[in-house]
């Protein structure tokens, strides 16, 4: 019995954080209030408290729902990273954002992080969140690049340190581009043709877009 109430507890949380995403993306965070979210579920606000002190709690929570993708990812690029970083970032870059693209859940909360999302009031905390995740995120690209520039990969005249913020910049560009005007581009198809001029500006040639020899094994 102690089990299947804990099962249907967990059954009752996951319910409730599909119905956010859904609330959150269709009204905005700011206009959807715990008790839209206990309604449109079909539980009691007493529910939504038992598992989640406050909006806020319940937004991170929902975050929370891509964060083992998102880490797998990065684990792979800090793992592979080490013999060739150029063509490492690259992949990973494609790869983020044919995931963001084409994950129906990672595409709704990272739509709703980029625009449904105002970080003020209870919210605010999230936005002191997405700063530092930026800075880890910026850190860990400028790492990679120092690398790529030791092992000869960066063109003369790059600085580590400015191509990592221009990689992030150029990623969320195209992300919140995709999000307002998904007409305007295709991710899934197109993320190889949208990154390569970055990529041909900041890295030897060869170094970062694999031979056809080495894709057909």
């Amino acid at each position: 019995m102690a089990r299947r109430t804990r099962e249907e507890a967990e059954q009752t949380r996951l319910l409730l954080l599909e119905t956010a995403q859904e609330l959150f993306w269709e009204k905005g965070v700011s206009r959807t209030s715990l008790a839209d979210i206990a309604q449109a579920a079909g539980v009691t606000r007493g529910a939504i408290y038992w598992h989640f002190a406050n909006k806020a709690d319940l937004f991170n929570s929902m975050c929370e729902l891509v964060a083992p993708q998102i880490d797998e990812i990065q684990r792979r690029l800090c793992d592979e990273a080490q013999t060739a970083p150029a063509r490492t970032l690259w992949r990973h870059c494609c790869e983020m954002l044919y995931a963001i693209c084409t994950v129906p859940r990672f595409t709704r909360i990272v739509g709703i992080l980029h625009l449904r999302c105002e970080y003020v009031g209870e919210m605010e905390e999230g936005n002191l969140t997405n700063a530092e995740w930026l800075k880890e995120n910026h850190g860990k690209f400028q790492n990679l690049l120092e690398h790529a520039a030791s092992l000869g990969e960066l063109l003369p005249g790059v600085d580590p340190y400015m191509a990592a913020l221009s990689l992030q910049a150029q990623l969320r560009g195209l992300v919140e581009i995709w999000l307002m005007r998904p007409e305007a581009l295709d991710l899934a198809r197109d993320a190889e043709r949208l990154l390569s001029p970055y990529f041909s500006g900041v890295f030897r040639q060869g170094s970062w877009l694999a031979t056809a020899d080495e894709n057909s094994n």
